[in-house]
């Protein structure tokens, strides 16, 4: 016979077990019903995309509308969306192949260059967005634009890591003078082209719109808009009715933002560059020589200018009204204090400088002609103008150049580029001959929502006229813009 304690022991022993096989029951209903619940949501992002993608190949804007979909396709879109911000990175055939390209083996050491110089200018950009309240993502523009090249100067004369015309730094009170131009300075440059984004997102409240205006201009946006037919249009409702260039142009800032966020599992690594990262910056309000600051701090020459690519010379001009930034690399080794100081307080005489600008090398007729072992770099220095500046005057994109070679040097104090150069020339003949056939001359301030096309209408003039009087190149207008408007 089973005593009482006995038998309350043994209906314990079973009471504690069927409830702990209870909660093991429930454990294992719970997962199941989580990977149940996740492979439903799965296969539902998965229809979704499909759809998305379904939708972006039949509409016939891209020509590869009988493409089949891919699990690569579901997939790209997929990681597109997980590092999607405020800016759409949408997903189209053309920024897979170019997806393809930045992130292959023939592009690495390019995209490796492009993070190393990113390690210097993203920080710099980021801060700057953040000020003026557009996206960080924006930054990855400087890429497309300029493959991170300060001294970048287009057949067309824009300028810099942003690529700036003349009439915008103009408008954005950028410094351009025979000394200095801020477009090809980081941080004034990219406050510019915050604000010019920042606008143009007000205007259409979409920062692919906004981007693809900065590409192409406003005019032609708002006649894209128009003609689409839309009345709250995408990019890619209005993508056919773009040039070539403006529809390749957001293809390419979205794969680039692509390679840059995935960089790690594509082997992209920073690779090393000139640029020091770590640096402090003064403000010089005088003339200072920028070999003596080399000499103090025992730096390349060639370092120095590319922390301050916006000094045009080895001096650089600045005064009480308009002091400089001057960039200087911050060495782990110690630098005679004494020396440094020297050399910022020693402004550059009268004497000096006009010694300077009187070469001791003569041009005949504005041209020099190339001697034995000379290079861009040497002649540059030679002449206190940058390599850039020399291939820009002479047409020239290589690195080679040979002995007898005659090389156009200019040294005009109102010289921007070339293109400008021969642009005022151009200008200026014409109002010659508009002067000499009675022609007025009147200025038109651009309003919000104004084309060229608009204003020339307006005004009786043609599209063609108002970019040469005002030495445009391409059609993008700001409000606030001061334009010459002549009739007869």
């Amino acid at each position: 016979m089973i005593g009482k304690q006995t038998l309350i022991s043994i209906l314990g022993g079973v009471c504690y077990v069927l409830p702990l096989m209870a909660q093991e029951s429930a454990v294992e209903g719970m997962k199941e019903a989580a990977h149940t619940f996740f492979q439903k949501s799965i296969e539902k992002e998965k229809q979704e995309i499909y759809q998305y993608l379904d939708s972006i190949k039949s509409s016939g804007n891209n020509g590869k509308h009988d493409a089949e979909i891919t699990d690569e396709d579901i997939q790209l879109v997929r990681k597109l969306k997980a590092i999607e911000r405020e800016v759409p990175l949408d997903y189209s055939p053309r920024v897979k192949d170019l997806v393809a390209k930045y992130t292959s083996d023939n592009y690495n050491p390019y995209m490796c260059r492009m993070m190393g110089l990113g390690q210097y200018y993203f920080p710099l950009f980021d801060k700057i967005m953040d000020e003026v309240g557009v996206p960080r993502e924006l930054k990855y523009l400087s890429v497309v634009e300029s493959s991170l090249n300060p001294r970048d100067i287009s057949s067309a004369g824009a300028t810099g890591l942003w690529q700036l015309m003349y009439y915008e730094a103009k408008t954005y009170h950028l410094t351009v003078d025979s000394y200095t131009d801020q477009r090809m300075d980081p941080i004034a440059s990219s406050y510019a082209i915050a604000k010019i984004l920042k606008e143009a997102y007000d205007e259409y409240g979409d920062w692919l719109l906004a981007i693809a205006s900065y590409n192409g201009g406003k005019g032609a946006v708002s006649r894209a808009i128009q003609r689409s037919g839309k009345e709250n249009a995408t990019f890619w409702d209005i993508a056919p009715y773009l040039t070539q260039q403006t529809q390749n142009y957001i293809p390419k800032f979205i794969a680039m933002t692509y390679a840059m966020k995935y960089a790690d599992e594509n082997d992209i690594n920073a690779a090393d560059t000139e640029l020091s990262l770590r640096t402090q910056a003064l403000d010089i309000n005088k003339r200072i020589s920028l070999n003596q600051i080399a000499d103090a701090l025992h730096v390349s020459k060639e370092t120095l200018r590319a922390l301050n690519p916006s000094f045009k010379r080895n001096v650089l001009n600045g005064t009480e009204e308009s002091p400089l930034r001057l960039v200087l690399p911050v060495l782990d080794k110690k630098i005679a204090s004494e020396e440094l100081y020297a050399a910022l307080n020693t402004p550059i005489s009268s004497t000096t400088l006009s010694q300077t600008e009187n070469l001791s090398e003569p041009l005949q007729n504005g041209k020099y002609k190339v001697k034995v072992g000379e290079t861009f770099a040497s002649i540059a220095d030679k002449f206190e103008v940058t390599v850039q500046d020399i291939k820009s005057w002479n047409n020239l994109r290589g690195n080679q150049i040979v002995p007898g070679q005659n090389l156009l040097i200019k040294k005009e104090d109102d010289f921007v580029n070339a293109k400008l150069a021969r642009n005022t020339e151009r200008s200026s003949k014409k109002n010659q001959q508009h002067a000499a056939s009675a022609t007025r001359t009147a200025y038109y301030v651009v309003k919000k929502g104004d084309t060229l096309s608009d204003i020339a209408d307006k005004n009786g003039t043609s599209v063609g006229r108002l970019k040469s009087e005002n030495d445009l190149n391409g059609s993008r207008i700001k409000p606030g813009m001061k334009l010459k408007v002549s009739k007869k």
